[in-house]
């Protein structure tokens, strides 16, 4: 999480949208200052803030701040908040990724016709985590470089368009239920970033929510890489026990551990409540810091070099889990 001489100015270029979309917000709360942030990130990312030079620093404000939100946010809950998610929620999860990289595999095999391993990424970085998963993923089943690149670009293009469509849509499919609202966001949103910030559209106690849904399918993540790492072993004839043993030391982030310390020591001591309003307005606060830079990096290019067949692929994955998970919270919850 060191910050380098080359990451500065990107830094603060997302830190300076992200205070001036809160100061709009005020002018402007029914968008919000993470939909501002968002929108204004992808202006301005795409017409003036192009150079290299703000890259590294628009990069790193997506992944690392957004992090440490999430963190924060076990200091804000107890093990009663997640007893309301309950069995049927950690089977709602299990069922959606099942189904959700079934879906991706047999998409992948008659319709578009791409090798296995790339149906694997694809299939990771839908049902788990986005780009996190991938790059788990991608070591273990011995991937190629411009496969891995190829389906973080996808996928996190799948994901920016549920962010900009899901929150309209849950308030359709759901009202104003937000443990459902919360379980369609966090079980299709492909990254943790972007759940946290399509959640942060709707409401606080959605972003509570989506967030658990969305660790319950972190949690999962060793499983998938073991599974596919098996799977590619087979079907390659290669032995990778090398770089299961590598995922295993990888999958399991800071973020998730502090998370969890935090949530237990809420649950058994009660924090005070100086401490939860410190802890929610950091976690907010990086949450539009996470936009902004979403924003900042989504470049037309990255949408050029994905092809028509892989993003066909991707925004057809993202609308299959979507409906998948509508009909399986019915059913579950």
């Amino acid at each position: 999480m060191k910050i380098k001489q080359t990451q500065v100015r990107g830094i603060l270029l997302v830190l300076v949208l992200s205070a001036f979309s809160q100061f709009l917000a005020q002018y402007l709360p029914q968008v919000g200052a993470e939909g501002i942030a968002m929108l204004l990130g992808i202006l301005l990312g795409n017409l003036f803030f192009t150079a290299d030079q703000y890259a590294a620093g628009v990069k790193w404000s997506e992944k690392y701040p957004i992090e440490i939100g999430i963190a924060l946010l076990g200091s804000t809950l107890t093990f009663q908040t997640i007893g309301q998610l309950g069995i049927q929620g950690v089977l709602f999860i299990i069922c959606n990724m099942v189904l959700v990289i079934g879906s991706v595999f047999l998409l992948g095999r008659y319709v578009f016709h791409v090798s296995l391993k790339e149906s694997m990424l694809m299939g990771a970085g839908n049902a788990v985590c986005g780009s996190s998963a991938i790059a788990a993923v991608a070591p273990a089943i011995q991937a190629k470089d411009d496969d891995r690149r190829t389906a973080v670009a996808t996928v996190s293009l799948t994901g920016m368009l549920l962010l900009l469509t899901l929150p309209a849509l849950s308030h359709l499919v759901f009202g104003s239920h937000n443990l459902l609202i919360g379980a369609l966001v966090g079980s299709t949103v492909q990254s943790v970033g972007q759940v946290v910030g399509t959640a942060a559209l709707i409401n606080p106690t959605v972003v509570t929510f989506a967030t658990l849904f969305k660790l319950l399918r972190l949690m999962l993540l060793v499983v998938v890489v073991l599974s596919f790492a098996t799977i590619a072993k087979k079907s390659a004839g290669e032995t990778v026990v090398e770089e299961e043993k590598k995922a295993k030391l990888t999958l399991l982030p800071w973020y998730l551990i502090a998370f969890v310390l935090l949530l237990v020591l809420n649950s058994l001591t009660t924090l005070p409540a100086v401490v939860h309003e410190v802890a929610h307005q950091i976690a907010s606060f990086f949450g539009v810091v996470n936009l902004a830079a979403i924003g900042l990096n989504l470049k037309w290019s990255v949408i050029k070099k994905s092809g028509v067949k892989f993003l066909s692929f991707g925004f057809l994955v993202g609308l299959l889990q979507v409906l998948l998970a509508i009909l399986l919270i019915k059913l579950f919850l």
